[in-house]
């Protein structure tokens, strides 16, 4: 029975030792105290290009491109269970440097310790990018399955030599340890031995595993290739593939299965371990998805982007990019940055910096300087702006720079524009109120003296507003800044600090000279004109002379005697104005004219009728003649429209009585008249407008003026259908007396149309 168990355990020594001699990994067998190669397999000897019984007398710092202290350094750290993956660079016996990943654990085997090292040739793994490090975060993954599943084994391997009467135990423990299903194949292509775990995954039991074939677990396409790699790996020795396996029930898994040629007593065996990997390759899709939509993203991202290496050559252009720099990406790639990214300062049009190389010895996000140009390969030239970030790997090291930029003409144009609208009038094109202080503040030094302020104020600007309009104000103004913009010198500051006001600031300049301006400026002025309108500014100065002297005193002394002269100055012209305001309203509407007289006419002789003064009739007549003044500020259209007015026509039409009162109030000649004008239609019973007054509320003239209007319109102005006639208005005046008009003034009206008819 003895010699039966010692048998059973030779056998199973000779599998395992069958396993370790031919397996595909690179296998090594190292003391780590005097760090030399005891053992090793095949697949070590090819790797390292020495035959068996030189492997075993050399140490692994003759491959190892590490001193031997700092190997010892890293053994040290596996023998005491600290790290069991390294990563090295091992010379090959052709003298070639190959990187390595070596997963190394501690093992004792007769009483001595041991360190048995799995070695992996990893030379051309590329590590630079977020993807490529994700991806190889799965491929690592497996690795450690694979080398954690060749641990155990290897454990269970030492635990059978050391523990004879365990052995079926450690056997049992290595099969259902691997992270996956281990399967062994007879040359037949029969299931022999298998794990729980195969028993798990595919669903079926252990009875109906026995005696399986290989090709019952796949079909189609996945059969083909299956075989086809079985071929290879009895020809190679190692062979690995991704299949669909099929599950009891129909059930497909995807698996990857690798696979070895195992040699026991004459007879070859096909074993290997197949792991799901249906999870990994929804995340490589995914991963490539993303990898894909994000360069996708940069090709349509509206900005510009470029990324290049570490040396500052092109790796990535984007279609922004090429059509902001003129280089397609077949010209661009490998092409340095400064080449295809060609910047210039704004200002002084010298070279830009290289802001990729900054940012490479910095390791810091850089943008560009303001005022930075791109000069694109066809010589034209955009205002951009620009940020430069470095790619930096997990150890700190930097790979290369992504440059993002855009054009930034338009934005460039809209902010000069915000800066321009800062500091200047938006009407008149002149600065405005904020830089004049800014600027009186800089200029207000002992170097400008004596620093002299003309302060000016457009005439009439209310009346022209109020009679024309804002649009002939507005030109009014702008005629005006042009004006003392024209007769200034070049260094002179002109400001305008709102409504009607301008401000003059002149440097190094005295009252003499100031006077000569002011004069310059009123001679300019005397030949302009909006419309029928002139230009009259009033102007008031005050030069400081000595540098203690408060400059806000000097400008309160300027606007002073601006406002002095404005007095004498403003009333004229508003007479004039006014004149000109009535002589435009019958210019443009002959019809208006003549109501106007008639209505003077009829006012003056109610007038005379009811015993007025020469001076209260002389100003009836002139009420009656300006009673609908207020009509030039009507909106176009209205007044001589030939259908019939809407609701909305009306409601303009009533604005006239203000609109003649704001006219004629500021007026000196004719202020007394204005209230006259503003309540003419106003009504005895209150219901009138604008005011609703009442009664003797209303002025005397204002209710004569009332009814001399309504019947010259009655049989002389009636738009939409017959005029009425002398009879007709009279009914209809004497219907309205008591309600409309005053009682009184109706009585002596009608008995004046009755006389003179």
């Amino acid at each position: 029975m003895n010699d039966q168990k010692a048998g059973q355990i030779k056998d199973k020594e000779s599998f395992f030792e069958e396993l370790f001699r031919y397996n595909q990994e690179i296998m090594l067998l190292i003391d780590p105290d005097t760090l030399k190669i005891e053992d090793c397999n095949r697949s070590a000897c090819l790797f390292y290009g020495k035959p068996y019984n030189e492997m075993v007398m050399t140490k692994i710092s003759h491959f190892n491109c590490l001193s031997e202290d700092q190997l010892k350094k890293e053994v040290e750290q596996a023998k005491n269970r600290e790290r069991n993956q390294f990563y090295f660079k091992h010379r090959r016996g052709n003298g070639e440097i190959s990187d390595v990943e070596v997963c190394s654990s501690p093992i004792s085997l007769d009483g001595r310790n041991y360190l048995f090292s799995i070695v992996a040739d990893i030379t051309g793994l590329q590590l630079d990018s977020d993807v490529l490090r994700k991806e190889n975060t799965v491929l690592e993954k497996r690795v450690a399955e694979r080398t954690y599943a060749l641990k155990e084994l290897n454990d269970q391997l030492i635990t059978a030599k050391a523990e004879l009467e365990r052995e079926m135990l450690f056997i049992k423990a290595l099969f259902e340890s691997i992270p996956g299903y281990l399967y062994v194949y007879d040359e037949a292509g029969r299931l022999i031995k298998w794990n729980k775990k195969h028993e798990e995954m595919t669903g079926y039991s252990a009875d109906e595993l026995a005696n399986m074939t290989l090709d019952q677990w796949f079909e189609g396409d996945d059969l083909v290739r299956v075989w086809a790699a079985v071929d290879d790996v009895f020809k190679k020795g190692y062979g690995e593939i991704d299949a669909n396996l099929i599950k009891k029930g129909g059930g497909k898994l995807l698996i990857r299965s690798n696979g070895v040629v195992m040699t026991l007593d004459g007879k070859n065996y096909f074993t290997g371990v197949g792991i799901d990997i249906t999870e990994s390759k929804r995340l490589e899709t995914e991963l490539a998805k993303e990898s894909k939509l994000l360069e996708t993203t940069l090709v349509s991202v509206g900005d510009g982007v470029i990324s290049c290496d570490k040396n500052g050559h092109v790796l990535f252009i984007n279609r922004v990019a090429e059509d902001l720099t003129g280089w397609t990406k077949n010209d661009a790639l490998g092409k340095p940055i400064e080449t295809v990214f060609n910047i210039i300062n704004d200002i002084n049009r010298e070279k830009a910096g290289n802001i990729v190389a900054e940012v490479i010895q910095t390791k810091e996000i850089r943008e560009l300087d303001n005022h930075t140009i791109l000069i694109a390969r066809d010589g034209s030239e955009r205002a951009i702006e620009d940020s430069a970030a470095p790619i930096i790997e997990d150890n700190g090291d930097v790979l290369g720079v992504v440059l993002v930029f855009r054009d930034y003409t338009e934005k460039k144009q809209k902010l000069d524009q915000i800066e321009y609208l800062s500091y200047h009038d938006q009407l008149t094109g002149l600065y405005n109120r904020r830089f004049y202080e800014e600027e009186l503040e800089r200029m207000d030094t002992s170097k400008n003296l004596p620093l002299s302020l003309i302060m000016g104020d457009v005439n009439g600007l209310k009346l022209v507003n109020d009679s024309f309009g804002h649009g002939m104000g507005d030109e009014l103004l702008k005629k005006a800044a042009a004006t003392i913009k024209k007769a200034c010198r070049a260094d002179d500051v002109v400001a305008r600090l709102g409504g009607d006001e301008f401000v003059v600031l002149l440097p190094k300049t005295d009252s003499v000279e100031a006077e000569e301006i002011i004069t310059r400026i009123e001679k300019l002025a005397k030949t302009e004109k909006v419309g029928t309108v002139e230009l009259s500014i009033s102007f008031g100065f005050e030069t400081k002379l000595d540098q203690e002297e408060d400059i806000q005193r000097v400008f309160k002394r300027a606007e002073d005697y601006m406002y002095r002269r404005k007095l004498t100055e403003s009333l004229g012209m508003r007479n004039k104005t006014v004149g000109m305001v009535v002589e435009t309203l019958f210019d443009k509407y002959q019809k208006e004219m003549f109501h106007s007289e008639r209505v003077s006419k009829l006012s003056a002789e109610v007038g005379a009728k009811i015993g007025l003064s020469t001076k209260d009739s002389h100003d009836l007549q002139t009420a009656g003649l300006m009673h609908d003044i207020g009509k030039i500020g009507i909106a176009e259209g209205i007044l001589d429209k030939s259908e019939k007015l809407s609701e909305q026509d009306w409601i303009e039409i009533r604005r006239h009585p203000e609109i003649g009162y704001r006219i004629l109030s500021p007026a000196n000649e004719f202020a007394e008249i204005a209230d006259h004008i503003l309540e003419h239609h106003e009504r005895w019973d209150g219901s009138g407008y604008p005011n609703g007054l009442k009664g003797e509320e209303i002025s005397l003239e204002a209710r004569i003026i009332a009814i001399a209007d309504a019947y010259d319109a009655m049989t002389r102005m009636r738009l939409h259908m017959d005029d009425l006639t002398v009879e007709e208005a009279i009914e209809e005046i004497n219907r309205c007396s008591g309600t409309q008009f005053d009682p009184e003034i109706v009585r002596v009206f009608i008995d004046m149309i009755e006389d003179e008819n």
